[in-house]
């Protein structure tokens, strides 16, 4: 009876793993079963040519009880195609006899290059993927957005990041179609490099400009037409991505530093301009490392919005700045640091951080009069701050590092009509360094959480709170960010923005 029983239990055994294997290949072949997808159209944001873009991903799902066989999955023109698959890990733009489980699921990826066309305005670039199953034809609709651009790189095409070149000196980029750039640019010395109105700049990830010792950076931005420098990837989830690209240097560099035959720095980068930009989205927006020389600013910043940097806004290193009009926030570090002395001065600008992107320690604004270097170099800082707003969401948004003992005058500093977020020891009631401060009064930015920095309430105490003498620090106060004007005689609105 034993012997018996094994036998039916051995024949019970294998039935059940000849029947399992007979269901494992039990395949749905009914012609009216479709696939099912997450979404018919995948739509790519415009992508430069030759640079592609980020990747797309979406869902082929079998909702049948049986597994299902896919044919033949493939791009509609083949391998002429300037889109790209890959199906569960497998790179390729055709593919045969794909396999989906009962009730399961696969993803496809998909990318794009579009090549260059020498053409200035966008074009459209089109194709599908085609899903062959049990007789079914099934497609999926491709469109990216592409346009040619001005690559400028050590050999010209789309490597070499990371790497060092000399641009053209005086070279101009003109505004017809975007400029996009791999590795540190430099204008050399002696040299300009011009931007203008209406330019898009898009830098790659490791990749910046650096005006050498003696050169100069004019953009030449207009209220209608501003100029644009952010990364190079458009896709709406980097618009707000800090840390895609490096920085814009105004360095005393000079090219023998750079080859290593001299460790002498050059004066620094003299008389530069930016007018009516918007810098996002990198590392630094604007280092700035030039000693200064009096008479020669080594800046002049006006109407200009710096943010979503993962470091500084802007690092300013014993220089000499003039900034009007310009908004300066939501970066990772100092929004503004002011490092080893210099000659700054702020008109009517704009400071605000409210960074949620990690946990941020550093404030607003950061004011130095000194630097290490085997000996402690003490250096004057005359720093003035007229009509401005200094808010964020630490308890401290100033902090004044002036070295020990330094002697009377070197660290020179004025908050002239402002709003300021600072701890309640702060001593603000010094008259000599601060005058008319509303202490962390809440200026009501119109929406932070999107870096707009106009006044939104008429209960704002920005409003009328500014001294109209400071506008006469220079003709382009008489306008604010926008090309408003601003009251003559009478008290301006603090910061970039009158309320309209």
């Amino acid at each position: 009876m034993k012997k018996v029983l094994i036998r039916v239990s051995l024949f019970l055994s294998l039935s059940i793993l000849f029947l399992s294997a007979c269901k494992k290949d039990d395949f749905e072949t009914g012609a009216d079963h479709k696939l099912d997808f997450s979404q018919d159209t995948i739509v790519f944001d415009t992508v430069f040519t030759t640079v592609g873009s980020s990747t797309e991903v979406f869902t082929v799902y079998n909702t049948a009880d049986k597994s299902i066989k896919i044919s033949s999955l493939r791009l509609a023109t083949g391998n002429t195609s300037p889109f790209r698959l890959n199906v569960d890990g497998i790179p390729g733009r055709e593919f045969n006899d794909i396999e989906i489980g009962a009730n399961d699921s696969i993803f496809i990826f998909v990318e794009v290059t579009v090549d260059p066309n020498n053409q200035s305005s966008p074009l459209i670039i089109t194709d599908s993927i085609l899903f062959e199953t049990n007789g079914n034809l099934q497609d999926i609709d491709l469109v990216a957005w592409g346009q040619d651009a001005y690559f400028h790189s050590p050999n010209n095409n789309s490597g070499g990041a990371r790497t060092l070149f000399i641009l053209p000196c005086n070279d101009i980029w003109a505004n017809d179609k975007p400029h996009v750039l791999y590795g540190y640019a430099l204008v050399d010395s002696g040299c300009t490099l011009t931007i203008n109105a209406g330019a898009m700049v898009h830098i790659h990830p490791g990749s910046g400009i650096v005006v050498l010792s003696s050169g100069s950076l004019n953009i030449n931005g207009t209220q209608t037409e501003p100029v644009n420098i952010q990364g190079d990837r458009l896709g709406e989830a980097y618009k707000d991505i800090p840390g895609q690209w490096d920085l814009i240097w105004l360095s005393n560099l000079t090219v023998a530093n750079l080859l290593g035959t001299s460790n002498a720095p050059g004066r620094g980068s003299q008389n530069s301009v930016i007018k009516n930009a918007i810098i996002k989205n990198g590392n630094i927006g604007l280092r700035v490392d030039s000693f200064y020389t009096a008479g020669q600013p080594s800046l002049r910043l006006e109407n200009t919005i710096i943010k979503n940097m993962a470091g500084a806004g802007i690092s300013l290193n014993g220089a000499d700045i003039r900034a009007y009009n310009s908004v300066f926030a939501n970066c990772g570090g100092q929004t503004a640091v002011m490092l080893y002395g210099g000659v700054y001065k702020f008109y009517q600008c704009t400071f605000a951080n409210f960074w949620n992107n990690s946990n941020r320690q550093d404030p607003l604004i950061y004011l130095n009069n000194y630097f290490i270097s085997n000996a402690v170099y003490v250096r004057q800082l005359d720093a003035y701050f007229g009509n401005c707003i200094a808010y964020g969401n630490l308890d401290n948004e100033i902090t004044l590092d002036s070295f020990p003992n330094a002697a009377a005058g070197l660290f020179k500093f004025h908050f002239d009509h402002a709003i300021l977020k600072v701890e309640p020891s702060f001593p603000t009631s010094n008259p000599t360094n601060y005058t008319s401060i509303l202490r962390n009064a809440n200026p009501y930015f119109r929406d932070y959480e999107n870096n707009n920095y106009e006044l939104d309430s008429l209960s704002s105490p920005a409003i009328d709170a500014g001294l109209s003498s400071i506008l006469l620090a220079d003709p382009v106060l008489n306008f604010d960010f926008y090309g408003n004007v601003r009251p003559q005689g009478a008290a301006p609105d603090l910061g970039a923005f009158e309320r309209r």
